[in-house]
C-alpha cells in the first residue's frame, strides 16, 4: 500500500458519474494518481474559474451524458471542502463529494512542512512514516525527520567542508529538489558552525546552477594553484570522496574543462577537467553519453522527469556529435543513429500512455507543460518573487539548439546565470497549437475557433494577465522579432510595461529553409547568436529590472520522407509531420495508405479533431527527401527549454 491508495479507494466509477474532490494539496494531480484515474475510467477536470469550467463541462461531458454515453468525471477543486461551493450550483448538487489532504495521510507530522514537499518525494516519506511509532512531531522535528529519512541529510553530522561537499554533490548531481522550508532550516543549522563562515551556503545549497558556477570557479583556481605547486584549501577536491565525482561532472557537462598551459606535475585524476586535447575530450564524452543514454532509457511507467533528464543528455550528444571532425563522425554515426531510433520508439510509446496526464500536473514549483508557464510566472508574482517579467519565446528552438545558444552566451556574458528546466510542448507540435496554448495559459481545448492561427495570441496574453491583476496597459506582446537593430529594442519596450511576451521567429525561419540537418541548424543558430541581437535584447531587459525567462513553443527534428499522403482537401492542417482531419473516417483512410504512422489520441484538443502523426523520424513528404520539421512526438519536438536568466553581481 502507498499514499495514493488512501485517495483512490474513495474513487469508484460505479458510485457516481460525477465526483467532486476538494484537494488542497493537489494530490489528485500527481502523475501516477492521474494515470491510475485514467485506467479506472475517470476523466479529470480542474476547476479554475466558472466560465472556463462551464465551457469544458458542457462541451465534453454534459453533452455526452445527454447522448447516453458512460463517462466518469472527477472535478478537482484545489482547496478545502468549502471551496466546492465555488462550483456552479447544478454541478455541486449532482456530484458525489469528498475531501482529503496530507494531514489525513501523515497525521503525526507538521502539515505546513509536509505540504511544501514535491509529490515525487511523498513515496519515500510514506515508507519512512510507516516505520515511525513515536509521538506527534512539531515543525522543527518534522523538518529533521524529513531531511534525514527522505533526503539522507543530517545537519548535525555535517561538520567539515568534505561532508558539506559530499552532501551537495550527491544532491545536485541527482537533480534532487529540496523544499525551501527545509533548505532554510538546513542553512540555519550549518550557519551556526564557524567552519562554514566563508561558504556561500544561501546560494549553493538551494540552487544547482549556483553550486556548479561556484565549483567551476573553484576548479579553475585549484588548477592554477596545482600548476604553481601550491596547496589549495578552499574546496577539498583532492579528498577521495570528492574525487569520485570529478569524471562524471565533466562528462555530463555540469562543469567545463579548463584550458591549461602545461600538464606537467598534475595528478592523473584531474585530467577529466583539463582542456588539453579538445577532440579527444569530445570523443570521450560522446562514448560516455552513448552508454549513459542506453542505460537510462525510460520505460512506459517512467515519470516525465526521467524523460526531461534524458532529453538533456540527448541534446548534449547531438551538439557534441555535430562538432566532431569527419573521421570521428563516421565512426560514431551508426551508433547514434541506432540509439536515436530506439529512443524515439520508446518515447512515442510513453507519450501514448502518459502524456494525457501532464496537463493537469501542479505548476507551482515548476511548469511541466507550456501552458503552465504563464500560470507559474503569475504564481511567482503573487508571492512577491518577481514584479516585472519578460518571457522570450524562440519559435521552433529545440533543446540541443538552446545548448548551442547557451554555450555562446556563457562565453560572451560570463556574469549571466542560467537556471535550466524543460517543459512539454502541446501535440501536434505545431505553432498555432502549442504557442497559442502558451500565451493563452490553457490547453487547446479552450481556443477551438482559433486552433489554426496565431492571430489571437496577443489577446490571450493580455487577458490572462488582466485576469491575474495586471492592468492591460502594463502588458505587452509582440511577434516576428529577431532581425531588428539593437537600437530599436528600447523603442518598443516602454518603461510602463510590467509583463512582456516576445516571440523571436528567427530560428523557425532558419529551420524551414534548412537542408543540412541538425549540424546545419547548429551552425546557422550560432551565426545568428553571434550577430548579437539576443544578447542585446536580454541585456536591455536585465538592465530594466525584468525577470527574464526563455522558452520555445516546440522543437524540430531532421526527418526523411516516407511518401506524400493522398489526402488533398481532406486535411484541415497538412504539416510535414502531422495531419489534422475533421472526421475520423478521413484519418482512418490515410492510415490504410501508410503503415509508419501514429493515431494520436488528441489529448487536450477540442472534439472533432483527428490527428495523424509520422512515426519516428519520418515525414509526409516525397520518399527519401530530407527535411528539418516539426509537428510530431519525437523527443526533440516535444521537450523544449524553459530557462531563467539573470546576472550575478
Amino acid at each position: 500500500m502507498n499514499w495514493r491508495d488512501h485517495i483512490l479507494k474513495n474513487l469508484q466509477p460505479g458510485v457516481s458519474r460525477l465526483t467532486l474532490a476538494a484537494d488542497p494539496d493537489g494530490l489528485l494531480l500527481e502523475e501516477d494518481v492521474l494515470s491510475a484515474l485514467r485506467e479506472m475510467g475517470f476523466d479529470v477536470l480542474v476547476f479554475s474559474d466558472s466560465i472556463t469550467f462551464r465551457y469544458a463541462y458542457e462541451a465534453n461531458y454534459r453533452s455526452r451524458w445527454d447522448r447516453g454515453e458512460a463517462v466518469h468525471l472527477a472535478v478537482v477543486v484545489q482547496g478545502g471542502p468549502q471551496e466546492l461551493r465555488r462550483l456552479p450550483f447544478d454541478v455541486w448538487r449532482k456530484g458525489h463529494k469528498f475531501f482529503f489532504s496530507l494531514a489525513d495521510i501523515f497525521p503525526k507530522l507538521s502539515y505546513p512542512v509536509v505540504a511544501a514537499m514535491e509529490k515525487s518525494d511523498l513515496d519515500k516519506l510514506y515508507r519512512a512514516y510507516q516505520d515511525y511509532n513515536g509521538p506527534a512531531l512539531g515543525e522543527k522535528a518534522t523538518k529533521d525527520f524529513i531531511l534525514k529519512r527522505v533526503f539522507g541529510i543530517i545537519p548535525d553530522l555535517i561538520n567539515s567542508p568534505v561532508e558539506l561537499m559530499k552532501m551537495l554533490l550527491s544532491r545536485h548531481c541527482s537533480y534532487v529538489t529540496v523544499p525551501s522550508i527545509l533548505d532554510e532550516h538546513l542553512i540555519h543549522c550549518l550557519r551556526e558552525k564557524s567552519v562554514f563562515k566563508d561558504w556561500p551556503l544561501e546560494d549553493i545549497i538551494p540552487s544547482r546552477e549556483a553550486f556548479f558556477a561556484f565549483l567551476q570557479e573553484k576548479w579553475r583556481r585549484f588548477l592554477e594553484s596545482t600548476a604553481r605547486g601550491e596547496n589549495f584549501t578552499e574546496v577539498p577536491f583532492e579528498h577521495y570522496d570528492i574525487r569520485v565525482y570529478i569524471d562524471n561532472l565533466f562528462l555530463e557537462g555540469s562543469l567545463r574543462p579548463v584550458p591549461v598551459a602545461s600538464m606537467e606535475g598534475m595528478p592523473a585524476w584531474v585530467l577529466a577537467g583539463v582542456l588539453f586535447d579538445k577532440q579527444a575530450e569530445e570523443r570521450r564524452r560522446i562514448k560516455w553519453l552513448l552508454e549513459k543514454i542506453r542505460q537510462d532509457l525510460p520505460g512506459e511507467t517512467a515519470s516525465h522527469r526521467d524523460w526531461q533528464r534524458l532529453a538533456v543528455l540527448w541534446a548534449e550528444l547531438l551538439v557534441l556529435s555535430g562538432e566532431l571532425n569527419q573521421d570521428v563522425k563516421t565512426e560514431t554515426k551508426p551508433q547514434i543513429e541506432e540509439l536515436h531510433d530506439q529512443l524515439e520508439e520508446r518515447f512515442a510509446s510513453w507519450m501514448l500512455v502518459r502524456y494525457g496526464s501532464l496537463a493537469n500536473l501542479s505548476y507551482t514549483s515548476k511548469p511541466v507543460m507550456l501552458h503552465h508557464i504563464p500560470r507559474y510566472l503569475a504564481h511567482l508574482r503573487a508571492k512577491g518573487m518577481a514584479k516585472n517579467i519578460a518571457l522570450l519565446v524562440i519559435d521552433g528552438l529545440a533543446l540541443d539548439q538552446w545548448l548551442v545558444i547557451r554555450n555562446f552566451l556563457r562565453d560572451r556574458c560570463p556574469a549571466w546565470r542560467f537556471e535550466e528546466n524543460q517543459v512539454f510542448a502541446w501535440v501536434p507540435t505545431l505553432t498555432s497549437i502549442s504557442r497559442q496554448a502558451l500565451f493563452a495559459a490553457e490547453p487547446p481545448l479552450y481556443f477551438k475557433d482559433t486552433l489554426t492561427t496565431t492571430s489571437k495570441e496577443g489577446q490571450h496574453w493580455h487577458k490572462f494577465w488582466e485576469d491575474s491583476g495586471v492592468r492591460r496597459g502594463n502588458t505587452y506582446y509582440r511577434k516576428g522579432l529577431g532581425d531588428e537593430l539593437a537600437s530599436e529594442i528600447g523603442e518598443f519596450l516602454g518603461s510602463q510595461f510590467e509583463i512582456v511576451g516576445l516571440v523571436i521567429d528567427k530560428v523557425d525561419r532558419i529551420m524551414h529553409g534548412m537542408e543540412l540537418g541538425s549540424a546545419g541548424m547548429h551552425r546557422q543558430i550560432r551565426l545568428w547568436a553571434e550577430q548579437g541581437y539576443l544578447i542585446q535584447l536580454i541585456d536591455h531587459l536585465l538592465k530594466n529590472k525584468f525577470a527574464v525567462y526563455l522558452t520555445s513553443d516546440h522543437g524540430n527534428i531532421a526527418a526523411r520522407g516516407m511518401g506524400r499522403l493522398p489526402d488533398g482537401v481532406l486535411a484541415e492542417s497538412r504539416g510535414e509531420r502531422a495531419r489534422i482531419y475533421h472526421y475520423e473516417v478521413f484519418r482512418q483512410q490515410m492510415m490504410e495508405e501508410r503503415e509508419n504512422v501514429i493515431r494520436w489520441p488528441g489529448f487536450g484538443l477540442p472534439q472533432g479533431y483527428s490527428v495523424l502523426l509520422a512515426r519516428g523520424r519520418s515525414a509526409f513528404i516525397s520518399e527519401g527527401e530530407e527535411v528539418v520539421s516539426h509537428g510530431g512526438i519525437s523527443l526533440e519536438e516535444v521537450v523544449v527549454p524553459f530557462v531563467r536568466i539573470w546576472e550575478e553581481h
